[in-house]
């Protein structure tokens, strides 16, 4: 997340979870990355092979450079959101690929916001038990790779009576996929929520839109939408400026009418102007295709070149007590708040921020799969503990649009960028409560008796 950590003479720059580069710094201007080099080592082992899961690969990361950071700021006298501010990106800097973050970055923001939420903190009602809290910032991609060539299907069409069909093969998973489409359908053409039907997931009714994967879909399938819900649009208006003796530019579709702005009194009923066009042969259907704009693989020797479309910002706010007999913790509080560009449903995102932070929760608090000579031995969920409703802290979530994602409207994804800054900010709260850091997770009573000498 962080560019680098600044001192007089150079900065110290993050490469990865366990790599920290020293690097000169041009005064006049972004830091200058000159040199980079980075050491891995594949290990072949006799444990289970691990896969992708929410954020796949940027947890981990999050929760190794901010943790740094924090121990950072002790050493240096700063207060964590010093340190931060001092080594945010922002937009317009490069990243170590050479990559120029040329979208909104707005971690800064989402900083500020959080730790405002989060307060003073509370007071402890026993002196064995230690009240701490912590922030941490994160970063992910939404979108493929960009040198996968991705595209994304969909169809729009209005229907004699103004109602709306959506058809799209995106898969609804939870996330809110398909009311997404229909809200981007119902801003551009002017149809309540209600008056809109959409067909999801069936191969033999919609077409092709890609996996559910990746936090692609409302950037794929949102655009493809957008794209062709706007060409429906265009037909319409060309109609109505006919029947109304108005021009296009002048006209605006909502609540199922059609508009002359400036003239309240001049209006036609949508369904009208529909049936109007079906006399006339106007199609008002479409099927577009959005294709993501497609890079070259990155160089090789170098590291050089874009990945990804884009990405999403934002940061995490903990209050925990620790019970210093028992090395029980609980998570008092949780501030939420990310950069999505623009909510197109805020229900959803407040969801998605939700369910990500008790996601992330379980990462960093409880959630450990044991090997025994590469013997999975948390095979259930009796062993393998993850959090329910019964451990749901109070989380409070702030949606923060700067309009500037790749998707539609100006949106970010969210959907696995919102958990990836809650297990640093857990820990962080938790090194903050009983003075020691405990550089792995999850952090369980048993570890932190033993990081305060109790066992």
């Amino acid at each position: 997340m962080e560019a680098d950590i600044v001192s007089d003479a150079g900065a110290y720059v993050y490469l990865s979870p366990w790599v920290l580069l020293y690097t000169t710094v041009n005064a006049t201007g972004p830091y200058d990355i000159t040199h980079v080099k980075v050491d891995t080592a594949s290990v072949l082992t006799n444990n289970i092979f691990s896969s992708a899961n929410r954020g796949f690969g940027a947890p981990q990361a999050c929760f190794a450079y901010e943790s740094q950071l924090d121990e950072l700021a002790k050493q240096l006298n700063m207060t964590p959101l010093e340190i931060r501010k001092k080594n945010y990106l922002h937009t317009e800097d490069a990243l170590a690929t050479g990559r120029v973050l040329e979208h909104a970055v707005e971690t800064e923001a989402t900083a500020e916001k959080a730790l405002a939420a989060l307060g003073e903190p509370s007071m402890a009602k026993e002196p064995h038990i230690k009240i701490g809290q912590g922030m941490a910032s994160g970063m992910m991609s939404y979108g493929r790779m960009t040198f996968l060539h991705d595209t994304s299907r969909s169809y729009v069409s209005i229907e004699m009576d103004g109602s709306v069909t959506i058809r799209c093969g995106v898969q609804d998973i939870g996330c809110g996929q398909e009311s997404s489409l229909a809200s981007i359908s119902s801003e551009i053409l002017g149809v309540p929520m209600e008056d809109i039907r959409v067909f999801s997931g069936d191969t033999a009714l919609t077409p092709i839109a890609g996996t559910t994967t990746a936090t692609r879909q409302l950037y794929m399938s949102g655009n493809a939408t957008l794209k062709e819900a706007t060409e429906v649009k265009k037909n319409l208006l060309v109609k109505a400026g006919e029947m109304l003796e108005a021009n296009i530019e002048d006209l605006e579709l909502r609540d199922k009418k059609v508009y002359v702005k400036g003239s309240p009194a001049k209006t036609l009923p949508l369904d009208m102007v529909v049936k109007t066009c079906a006399a006339d042969g106007i199609p008002l259907f479409n099927m577009a295709q959005f294709n993501a704009p497609f890079r070259e693989l990155i160089d090789f020797k170098t590291g050089q070149g874009q990945v990804f479309p884009d990405f999403t910002f934002g940061t995490h706010a903990v209050e925990v007590s620790v019970d210093t007999k028992t090395g029980h913790v609980e998570v008092l509080k949780i501030v939420a708040c990310y950069d999505v560009g623009q909510a197109i449903n805020p229900l959803s995102v407040e969801g998605q921020l939700e369910g990500g932070a008790l996601y992330g929760l379980g990462y960093g608090h409880i959630e450990e799969v044991i090997f025994d000579k590469g013997v999975n031995r948390t095979l259930t969920f009796a062993q393998y503990l993850i959090p329910t409703s019964m451990d749901a802290p109070d989380i409070q979530t702030f949606i923060f649009e700067s309009g500037g994602g790749v998707g539609p409207f100006g949106a970010k994804g969210i959907g696995e960028p919102s958990c990836v800054s809650v297990a640093p900010a857990f820990a962080n709260a938790v090194a903050n409560a009983i003075g020691v850091r405990i550089l792995n997770i999850p952090l369980t009573p048993e570890k932190i008796l033993r990081a305060l000498g109790k066992i």
